[in-house]
């Protein structure tokens, strides 16, 4: 008789015997969608499958023309896609690759930027003299960072003042008073390295004063010439500090170690001027032994090139490979490295005065371009191109300002001018301009795109 019984409408028993195992097979549950409450089936499985739907009918009705024409234009959209990427690719490629070769150039002495002809002359509201007590006498000396938003002048009363470009106005000073353990007379030169992070200046003594320009505090004292200091310059994007004086020699400083490091002579004469840009290499002009020299350091060697007759008093780098030096003579030359002799001159560049020729006191040039600037005591400061292979200088015209321009400088992008202005010559007393005042002239350039 069997163990287990049906009865209608009940479920099957099943009693499981001693030492048996009973084995549950667990059925697979098949969901059936719930139109009614929603429960069983999402609704983004029905978009999906109402999509799929849509897309099978539609290419189901499309012919063999509209296939072809459809997926000519997915291709054409993509290779539009792989173009686009590639022409921002090539355009930052081709920013790269002239960056490089400007650099390049640059390094080499062999960048040129023709932008004398965008220059316009300056308006009477472009030019402004700035003025301040501290300066009681004539300015010497100005320079301005590279990055354009500080401006350094000394002057004769020995006082060094600091220029904020942006906010118009004074933001430190050095005066004699407060520092006379440091200053010494009239301050005869300044120059601030490429990062800010150190100004140098010279004075009347033989040393050389190292100062933080963001908090114009003292941090280092040079001593090591036997006579004035006559010019300062940094090595560019570097600590290299290259010192000139009348006891003939340049010095060459480390700022990184505050630490001397090799003298250099030749000079038969005090040296009046000194300038240098990214080589190891410096050029200064020996005043009455009328020569200019470039001293290459790393060669320890040196190159002689013969000026006009008179003193050579000024001389500044256009670029690594061409340099113009100023005379009292009056006259203005532009030099080659590769030659002796001036590539030109033009003699009596500020006018005569009682038949004899003014002499030329400050030069500015705009690194890498054909534009310089130079000064005299004739109330004019006269902008020059040059051309032609730099066998050629022409004016451009001239800028209306009082007095002797000791010293000036243009910004990195050639939009102003720096100009240091006085009643007496930086390196004397022998004639004054009464009408003259003592100040910072800053000229403003609007060049033509």
């Amino acid at each position: 008789m069997s163990s287990s019984f049906f009865l209608k409408g009940k479920s099957r028993q099943v009693f499981k015997r001693k030492g048996e195992k009973i084995n549950k097979t667990k059925h697979k549950k098949q969901i059936a969608p719930n139109l009614e409450n929603g429960q069983e089936s999402s609704d983004s499985e029905l978009d999906i499958k109402k999509f799929s739907d849509g897309e099978e009918s539609e290419s189901d009705h499309e012919t063999a023309e509209e296939k072809k024409l459809r997926l000519a234009k997915k291709y054409l959209e993509e290779i539009e896609k792989e173009e686009a990427k590639r022409a921002e690719l090539k355009e930052l490629d081709d920013a790269i690759e002239k960056r490089l070769q400007k650099d390049y150039l640059e390094q080499k002495g062999k960048l040129r930027v023709d932008v004398a002809d965008s220059y316009t002359v300056p308006s009477e509201s472009d030019c402004r003299l700035i003025r301040a007590k501290e300066h009681r006498l004539s300015l010497t000396c100005v320079c301005v960072s590279l990055d354009g938003q500080l401006a350094f002048t000394g002057c004769k009363s020995g006082c060094v003042i600091k220029w904020g470009i942006k906010e118009k106005r004074k933001l430190g000073c050095l005066t004699f008073k407060t520092h006379s353990i440091y200053f010494k007379g009239c301050v005869t030169s300044i120059a601030v390295s490429s990062d800010l992070k150190f100004l140098a200046t010279s004075d009347e003594s033989n040393s050389i004063n190292i100062w933080d320009p963001h908090s114009m505090k003292h941090v280092h004292t040079f001593k090591g010439h036997k006579d004035i200091v006559t010019g300062l310059v940094f090595r560019r994007n570097t600590h290299d500090l290259y010192s000139a004086s009348k006891d003939r020699s340049i010095k060459i400083w480390s700022l990184d170690e505050m630490a001397y490091v090799e003298t250099l002579f030749g000079h038969q004469s005090s040296i009046t001027a000194i300038d240098a840009l990214t080589r190891e290499r410096a050029i200064t002009a020996g005043g009455r032994d009328t020569t200019v020299r470039i001293w290459k350091i790393v060669e320890e060697s040196q190159l002689i090139f013969n000026g006009p007759i008179g003193s050579l008093d000024e001389v500044k780098l256009l670029d690594e490979e061409h340099f113009v030096s100023g005379s009292d003579n009056g006259s203005l030359c532009v030099w080659s490295v590769l030659k002796k002799k001036p590539l030109c001159t033009v003699t009596e560049a500020h006018g005569s005065e009682n038949n004899v020729p003014r002499w030329i006191i400050s030069l500015a040039t705009l690194l890498n371009s054909d534009v310089f600037a130079s000064g005299s005591y004739d109330n004019n400061i006269r902008l020059w191109k040059v051309y032609e292979a730099y066998r050629k200088i022409m004016p451009m015209f001239s800028i209306q300002a009082y007095g002797f321009i000791n010293c000036m400088q243009f910004t990195k992008d050639g939009t102003q001018l720096y100009a240091a202005v006085g009643q007496e010559h930086k390196s004397g007393r022998w004639f004054k301009e009464n009408t003259a005042k003592n100040g910072l002239l800053i000229v403003n350039f609007s060049l033509k795109s």
